[in-house]
């Protein structure tokens, strides 16, 4: 294990019966970054976290988080204090309120302070007082992972942490999360949001049937496996002259207009426009495509990470 790496997987293998969860993955994660698992519900995201955290033991290869086995139960107790972990789903007290389970588990790590700074962090300041059972999803969510974070975790590992959250709950969790990379902190998370993945992450693995199919940075995967920028357009009395031929692939249906670009689509768009003003040319819907990670997901996969037929990981 190199010293500039928090968490690495060697040929990790999880086995059920005949069902393999995971299949021979592979990685490591350097301090101080955040490593995004990226697949659809079911690919194995889940099942290789929960190896990384001791939940579970590996069928076969090892796993090593700041040099400690977690499947040995004596590195295990030595690693806890040094890792926090948001599940998809916290079983809490309904009855206890949000200031008591800070301080709750709070003692188990020797914490004596006020809960309501890690409670402001998440954006539960004024919820101190109000009942687990009555938060909602999105609130419970935030308070798995203020009860993760207040030990002050070397490492954190965070499982599909804006699953279910509204628009507001899901952005004061990257904003936490943006902060605690700042400070240093190693951050595995697994999600099926391709924008949460892009947003937040230094490095990406993108699973699919328990296999590592493609893993770099998201930029780096977009420009490798996203393809082409494209600009579509209609235009009555348009023609693409010399001026315009370079800029790519043209094709043409009528008075609609598609340039696959070669380049900065940008540049192009601005060639285009002045062109078709020098023409005299109205230009009507215009649509400018920029490759995405998304694209890249459905090239490397073949499926789109949204499909309501994936099943549960």
């Amino acid at each position: 294990m190199g010293t500039a790496d928090a968490i690495v997987v060697d040929r990790l293998v999880k086995r059920y019966g005949d069902l393999t969860a995971v299949a021979d993955i592979s990685f490591s994660v350097r301090r101080g970054s955040i490593f995004g698992l990226l697949g659809r519900n079911g690919a194995g995201k889940t099942t290789t976290l929960e190896s990384c955290i001791g939940l579970i033991a590996p069928t076969s290869g090892t796993v090593r988080v700041l040099g400690f086995d977690p499947a040995d139960r004596r590195d295990l107790a030595r690693l806890r204090p040094r890792m926090g972990v948001q599940l998809q789903a916290t079983s809490l007290p309904e009855k206890a309120t949000v200031g008591e389970l800070l301080r709750l588990y709070g003692t188990y790590y020797g914490l004596r302070g006020n809960p309501a700074s890690v409670a402001s962090r998440v954006g539960l300041g004024d919820k101190l007082d109000r009942f687990a059972g009555k938060l909602s999803g999105g609130e419970q969510q935030r308070l798995a992972l203020a009860l993760a974070l207040q030990h002050d975790p070397d490492v954190l590992f965070l499982d599909e942490p804006t699953s279910g959250m509204d628009v507001y709950g899901r952005h004061v969790l990257w904003r936490e999360i943006g902060a605690l990379r700042s400070s240093g902190k190693t951050m595995i998370l697994t999600t099926h949001y391709i924008e949460e993945a892009e947003h937040l992450c230094d490095e990406i693995c993108i699973v699919q049937t328990g296999k590592i199919v493609a893993r770099d940075t998201p930029a780096a995967l977009v420009a490798r496996y996203g393809g082409d920028a494209s600009i579509e357009f209609a235009a009555r009395g348009f023609s693409v002259g010399a001026a315009l031929a370079g800029l790519g692939r043209w094709a043409h249906d009528g008075d609609r207009y598609t340039l696959v670009a070669r380049g900065e689509p940008g540049h192009a768009l601005a060639k285009i426009v002045e062109y078709a003003n020098a023409l005299g040319v109205t230009i009507a819907a215009l649509d400018l495509h920029r490759p995405s990670l998304e694209d890249a997901f459905l090239a490397i996969t073949g499926e789109r990470i949204e499909d309501p037929r994936s099943e549960a990981a």
